[in-house]
């Protein structure tokens, strides 16, 4: 059998792709990494890829807007999901202290997630970057002993370099992706995720929450987003358990009167907490 190809946004040695390892477990893989998220999705859509990682949610630093607009504007099958744990490192050249350190980069995610420990770094500035094992690619090419990053043990086995610190988030940092495309076979629990545009939430929300209600839909997560360049538009990210089918399809019709726009994303298996691996390359 061919390998399955997988698209990632970011390098190897990212936790999307270790999140892809970890979903695919027994099953041979080819990795297509790509810039942004937007060519993740151009990959699915163009038949560059079978598959791909898309992360929705990160459980310290919150939803990841940018995904969930593309979801809004792809329309792409949802095959599962799971939940990476990511462990975060301090990565440096070999032979760097963390004394040397005075700026790091990582993807604006990563950041987001190691604020605390990087705070109290002294006398150290932060500077964004595409990706956080592209950010351990900069740092080695630019050979600067003051440079270092944020990304994954795996990233750091990959290109030689070394750990400073480990374990940089201040609690237990999950990252829940989407898989796109095809997926695997998987008993557990369905949920159900969409996407509703409404113009005036405050008011609209609790009457759809209160019809999802009646009909005895248990509901996992909800969310308003603003719509950015739509006036006075949010989204509402809108997850609950079982299909979009019965009770809940006829919840769903009856918002009709209170959204602009209703997109259902996908109905796929709950997926399961995983620890990242160390892979041999």
């Amino acid at each position: 059998m061919a390998p399955l190809i997988v698209a990632v946004q970011g390098e190897l040695g990212s936790n999307s792709e270790l999140a892809a390892l970890e979903y695919f477990d027994g099953r041979t893989i080819d990795i297509l990494p790509c810039y942004t998220f937007a060519d993740l999705f151009a990959a699915v859509d163009q038949g560059h890829a079978q598959a791909a990682m898309a992360p929705v949610e990160n459980s310290l630093a919150g939803s990841i807007h940018d995904v969930w607009n593309l979801l809004l504007d792809h329309h792409p099958r949802v095959a599962g999901e799971i939940r990476l744990r990511v462990v975060h490192c301090l990565i440096g050249l070999p032979g760097a202290t963390l004394a040397d350190v005075r700026r790091v980069r990582s993807h604006p995610q990563a950041l987001a997630q190691c604020d605390e420990y990087l705070t109290a770094l002294s006398g150290v500035t932060v500077e964004a970057a595409y990706d956080t094992a592209g950010a351990v690619q900069i740092i080695k090419s630019e050979n600067q002993p003051q440079e270092a990053a944020i990304a994954s043990a795996q990233a750091a086995a990959d290109h030689g370099m070394q750990i400073l610190a480990r374990e940089l988030s201040a609690a237990d940092n999950f990252t829940r992706f989407l898989v796109l495309g095809e997926g695997v076979t998987s008993v557990g629990s369905l949920k159900s995720t969409v996407i509703l545009e409404m113009e005036h939430t405050a008011a609209a929300l609790p009457a759809v929450l209160g019809r999802l209600a009646a009909r005895g839909i248990e509901v996992l997560k909800v969310e308003t987003c603003k719509r950015i360049g739509r006036p006075w538009a949010y989204n509402v990210y809108l997850e609950f358990v079982g299909g979009t089918d019965g009770p809940a399809g006829q919840a769903l019709a009856e918002i009709g009167e209170f959204v602009t726009r209703r997109q259902i994303v996908g109905t796929y298996a709950t997926g399961v907490a995983a620890e990242p691996r160390l892979h041999r390359r």
